[in-house]
């Protein structure tokens, strides 16, 4: 089984997306494919619609039977950032594109909700995100592997 892991960095006013694709095989996961998609658009709504976009463009391309989406957690106190808004419009907009996909579970959760939904502690998971992948998609690995049985 495939799993697609996909992670915001709202990076600087420019939000990234960390797409990752996992699969389960007889010895473990192996991270079988990854990369960064980009917009140049400036406006949140405008960042969104492009990231999505382009996340839609590259799915055909791939093969995956589950998708998550990695999302912020929830702030203990209110904040009005532009990050926060960038990387909410990000999420909502790819989140809408990956439901688009016919046969495919689509989950978006925190950390603490993908490892939950694992069946595995917090931390647990996050080592075996960084032992398979490099730095930059550890998120995106991550919610990969909440999904792998």
């Amino acid at each position: 089984m495939r799993a697609l892991g996909i992670a915001v960095d709202p990076a600087a006013g420019s939000p990234k997306v960390y797409v990752a694709t996992v699969e389960l095989q007889p010895s473990g996961p192996v991270l079988v494919d990854c990369f960064i998609i980009k917009t140049t658009e400036t406006e949140p709504g405008a960042q969104a619609v492009n990231l999505a976009r382009l996340l839609q463009g590259r799915l055909p391309a791939l093969s995956f039977g589950a998708a998550a989406l990695k999302t912020a957690g929830a702030s203990p106190v209110a904040r009005r950032s532009r990050a926060t808004f960038q990387r909410a419009h990000a999420e909502g907009a790819l989140l809408f594109v990956l439901n688009e996909v016919p046969h495919v579970r689509v989950e978006a959760k925190d950390a603490q909700g993908l490892a939950t939904l694992a069946g595995k502690k917090k931390d647990e998971l996050e080592a075996a995100a960084v032992e398979l992948s490099v730095s930059k998609y550890r998120d995106a690995v991550y919610a990969a592997l909440a999904l792998l049985p």
